[in-house]
Order: structure tokens, then C-alpha cells, then sequence
């Protein structure tokens, strides 16, 4: 349920893979704080249902992850209900920002639908940051 007056964000899977790991990643610091504030309902977090594939397929080759490890990651992120469905509009949207920014479909569906919602993009992958960064709403991880 979005709530008025909080902030919103979409979050890539860049920032919430940084969730399941304990050390050597950048900003995981921020990353940590953006789930809490959502925890506390001091933020609303969304994500495109392809986010649940793009974490499953990271996580399945880190080889030192257990099966029943990867479940609990992506039970998590069922549990915190933040996945919304792409519809037709989205994708045509994700389809035109890929080609004029140069990015793949599967980061343009994260951007498409924070436009469509109205809310800012979360980011922790530099490289698509250097391609959007004249794109408003989008937001660098390690800057929030």
C-alpha cells in the first residue's frame, strides 16, 4: 500500500542482492538502511515481479549458498510484498528507454516503472548510473 506523503522508491536488484550479503559490497551500509526505513514504514519500496528472477538466478550461482538459504533470500522478499506486475504499458515504456539510453530491457523495466508510479530509482550498478544520470528521480545507493 503506498502511503501519502512517504517517500517512494523503486529498487533494482543491484541494491537488494546487497541485502543477502555480509561483507565486500559498497554501500551496503545505505542498502541496509533503505530495507529498514522500509521496515519501518518510513519508506514505500517497490520492485518489478522480474526482480524475484534476477535475484534467484545471482544468488543460485553463488555456490557457497546452501538451496534453503537461497529460499529464505527470496522468501524475504515475497514476505515484504514490494513486487508490483509489468503491464503492457511498462514494457512498451522499458522497450523505448533501452534503445535511447543504451541499457538492457531487464534495468529499463525498474526505470519504466518507477515512472509509471511516480517514484524515484534506486540504483547500485555505476555503469547503467553513468547511462541514466541525466534522467530525473534516479538515485545512486551509496547516496542515500
Amino acid at each position: 500500500m503506498i502511503a501519502p506523503g512517504r517517500r517512494k522508491f523503486v529498487a533494482d536488484a543491484s541494491v537488494i542482492l546487497k541485502w543477502f550479503s555480509k561483507f565486500g559490497e559498497d554501500d551496503l551500509q545505505k542498502a541496509l538502511q533503505l530495507r529498514e526505513d522500509f521496515r519501518k514504514r518510513r519508506i514505500d519500496l517497490f520492485a518489478p515481479e522480474l526482480l524475484i528472477y534476477e535475484i534467484s538466478n545471482v544468488l543460485h550461482y553463488k555456490e557457497m549458498l546452501s538451496e534453503s538459504l537461497i529460499f529464505k533470500a527470496i522468501s524475504s522478499i515475497y514476505e515484504m510484498d514490494i513486487l508490483l506486475p509489468v503491464n503492457l504499458h511498462i514494457m512498451a515504456d522499458a522497450v523505448v528507454l533501452a534503445r535511447k539510453y543504451g541499457i538492457t530491457v531487464y534495468d529499463s523495466t525498474y526505470l519504466s516503472l518507477a515512472q509509471h508510479i511516480g517514484c524515484h530509482l534506486i540504483t547500485a550498478d555505476k555503469k547503467l548510473l553513468l547511462k541514466i544520470k541525466d534522467i530525473p528521480g534516479v538515485l545512486y545507493s551509496g547516496e542515500y
